[in-house]
């Protein structure tokens, strides 16, 4: 009785009607095993809030917690059986990158690194979404909490670390502010959603709104207002005011922060005069990857250099370009090398115009647009899609995955859905017709 009181209320969180639950949705589990079902489900959302713990505690050393919970995973579902989809995606890579280690600009030893953590993530949230039954609604409620509660401690993270590193920017227990940001973003899309249609959860809109202000990073700041004009354009009497809107926020942003006029003031210098100069770190950084991506297309186009290429690629054009020369012996010169500094410019680096065509496939056709729960839930983590092919260019951080699933999953939920509620009167007759002459 418990247990269906549990999921009436998180289902009436995500404003799904309760007629859509479905018997999958029910995780059912056998004898006493329940207590490792719910360990590997709860420690698993702890994971997706953990780069900042993993990256610094040494635990990315031998097995990890997270690589002994796919071994228990699989104690629990059947690992033989695997979607396709993802057979040929890591074939794929696989293929691609042979090509690179071909060319030589590939090494090997680079592929293999990202390879195997790339492949490890999408195996582990594969088995993990079996394990409870593909129910991402489920997953994404207790998400929303988990980021509340990450916002909410962030706080006085942030109050009692003040000149203890990068200024006075919050980044809680993430490792760096835009990080932090691609964390809460899609549950802020969401309360502020649900806020604005039911005036419901105003505190914790209140909370990430704070927090996302306190970051002072112009990517979240950006990628916010991205997050308006989503909202905003459900309804068209807002159409025409959320440009003022969304103008009127980024100006502000822009007059009150130093941070963040500095990196736009930067920018637009490098912009009109070509010179890198005195530029701060995170305008250098995304310019001159710019800059090797731009050079890896012109040498591959297509495909580009492989999985894993891109550090190569840096050391190989970089020192050649007279912009970045005076950088060429600090610590700047090789920042943001391993990931691009945009997940844009890595997937253009090292798989060229055919993977960035495929990534841009995959948001628009698992998309959910309109209006309801599932478009609401689409759009929230689209908004951290936006920040990461701007400005995050890692492929497997904790969360990379973990909203790629939802995404999907919850597409093919409004097919399900969509499906059983418009079906023509002529199909459901057919079913019908079937049924009967089946008795």
């Amino acid at each position: 009785m418990g247990g269906k009181i549990w999921l009436r209320h998180w289902w009436c969180q995500l404003n799904i009607p309760i007629g859509h639950i479905s018997q999958r949705l029910v995780i059912r589990a056998k004898g006493g095993d329940i207590w490792l079902r719910n360990y590997l489900y709860y420690s698993t959302l702890i994971y997706v809030f953990s780069l900042r713990l993993t990256a610094s505690s040494g635990l990315n050393l031998g097995i990890r917690p997270i690589e002994l919970n796919l071994l228990l995973i699989c104690l629990l579902v059947k690992f033989t059986r695997i979607s396709r989809w993802i057979l040929w995606f890591l074939l794929y890579l696989a293929v691609s990158s042979c090509i690179g280690i071909a060319n030589g600009t590939d090494p090997v030893s680079a592929f293999f690194i990202q390879y195997r953590a790339i492949a490890f993530n999408v195996l582990y949230y594969y088995y993990f979404f079996r394990l409870i039954r593909n129910d991402s609604d489920r997953a994404f409620s207790t998400y929303l909490r988990f980021a509340y509660w990450f916002a909410v401690i962030a706080i006085p993270a942030w109050a009692l670390s003040i000149g203890a590193y990068d200024g006075v920017r919050l980044r809680g227990f993430a490792t760096e502010p835009a990080q932090f940001c691609s964390l809460i973003l899609p549950a802020y899309y969401w309360y502020a959603h649900q806020f604005l249609e039911t005036r419901k959860y105003a505190l914790e809109v209140a909370v990430f709104t704070v927090t996302v202000i306190l970051t002072q990073s112009s990517i979240g700041y950006i990628s916010v207002a991205f997050g308006i004009v989503l909202l905003l354009s459900k309804n068209w009497k807002y159409v025409l005011v959320a440009p003022l809107i969304v103008s009127s926020l980024l100006g502000l942003a822009y007059a009150s922060s130093s941070a963040v006029r500095m990196r736009v003031d930067n920018a637009l210098v490098v912009a009109t005069t070509a010179d890198l100069t005195g530029s701060d770190p995170s305008t250098y950084s995304l310019i001159s990857n710019a800059i090797v991506t731009q050079q890896v297309l012109k040498e591959s186009p297509i495909i580009g250099n492989g999985l894993g290429s891109h550090p190569t690629s840096h050391e190989r054009f970089l020192g050649n370009i007279p912009v970045v020369v005076s950088f060429i012996g600090t610590h700047l010169a090789s920042i943001n090398e391993m990931e691009a500094a945009s997940l844009t410019l890595h997937v253009l680096s090292e798989f060229g115009i055919l993977g960035y065509l495929g990534v841009l496939i995959f948001l628009f056709h698992f998309h959910v647009g309109g209006k309801g729960p599932r478009a609401t839930i689409s759009n929230a983590i689209l908004v951290c899609f936006f920040l990461k092919l701007v400005r995050s260019g890692e492929y497997y951080q904790p969360e990379q995955f973990f909203y790629i699933f939802i995404y999907i999953l919850n597409h093919r939920n409004f097919v399900h859905e969509s499906s059983v509620v418009v079906r023509p009167a002529s199909s459901r007759l057919s079913l019908k017709l079937v049924s009967l002459l089946k008795v």
